[in-house]
């Protein structure tokens, strides 16, 4: 009976300290639930919530507003333009800060400390800024418009402005320096003696990279492709700045039904939408990329 009761407090003893360390995370559940899940149910519940010009909505329930943007090809548009705006700027992030990320862990000292800082600039700069620093270069007689004349590579002003392009140049200035610090971090844990052994065995240096380097740093570039193209599908500042709602997208949609038509309801059916079609293409791209990691020695989640 002894060495029950003995036994018994021992595990109610390893029970108590891990809840005490559960607690730490209370601060960031309360948050979590306070700022994301609250409000994410409250949308969720408003999209099947029947549209009233007067009161704004009604507590009725309806599966109208879902009916409305299914069934118009309008909307449907609006949501492949966001996919694809995002996508693009998931691979020109990662085209462009894969060797800049690499580039960073191999230098030391003071450089390294300049480029970190030069990296970062453009999160501690607001989006308003970079929007507006791109508008008024490429406006049709600004800085690079000129600059492309006087080289002789074009006869006049060339329309840049409210183009996809330019939306996509923005939304990876943006964006791109958390592709970079999540593939540096990825490309600092790869070691040094795998990439020399395939040195010694004659592979050419883009060998090198291909055969060793991508696949050890999968992950990362998994974990920067994800959260580039949530950030870029979502955007919402940088569309319309550059583009001045010329390119229908859904984050424009949800503010023109939130703030100027007032259908809440139907504003919160599309961000309910919009949010679960990133969710799926994100899992979608995770468990895809896992399937074709059987192949390596890599694996994403």
């Amino acid at each position: 009976m002894n060495k029950w009761l003995t036994k018994a407090f021992s595990q109610c003893v390893v029970l108590l300290r891990g809840c005490r360390w559960s607690l730490l995370l209370l601060p960031v559940l309360t948050l979590l639930l306070m700022f994301f899940l609250v409000p994410m149910s409250n949308m969720a519940r408003m999209a099947f919530l029947k549209y009233d010009p007067i009161r704004l909505y009604m507590p009725i329930f309806t599966t109208g507003n879902f009916l409305k943007f299914f069934g118009d090809y309008y909307y449907w548009g609006m949501l492949l333009n966001s996919l694809k705006i995002g996508v693009l700027t998931s691979l020109f992030s990662l085209l462009l800060g894969y060797p800049m990320a690499y580039y960073l862990t191999r230098s030391k000292g003071t450089e390294r400390t300049i480029l970190t800082g030069c990296i970062l600039l453009p999160i501690f700069t607001t989006v308003v800024i970079i929007a507006l620093g791109w508008y008024v270069i490429f406006l049709p007689y600004g800085l690079a418009q000129k600059l492309l004349a006087a080289l002789g590579i074009t006869n006049g002003p060339i329309k840049v402005l409210r183009t996809s392009p330019m939306l996509i140049a923005v939304l990876v200035h943006a964006h791109i320096p958390y592709a970079i610090m999540i593939l540096a971090s990825s490309i600092q844990a790869v070691p040094d003696e795998k990439l020399q052994a395939a040195r010694v065995l004659g592979a050419p240096g883009w060998r090198v990279i291909w055969s060793v380097m991508i696949p050890l740093t999968m992950p990362g570039i998994v974990s920067s492709a994800i959260l580039v193209f949530s950030l870029s599908a979502s955007s919402y500042l940088i569309p319309a700045l550059i583009t001045g709602h010329k390119i229908k997208l859904l984050p424009i949609a949800i503010w023109s039904y939130t703030s100027e038509l007032l259908n809440w309801p139907f504003a919160s059916a599309i961000a309910l939408v919009l949010f679960i079609v990133t969710l799926s293409v994100t899992y979608g791209f995770i468990v895809t990329t896992n399937k074709l990691s059987r192949r390596g020695q890599w694996e994403v989640v």
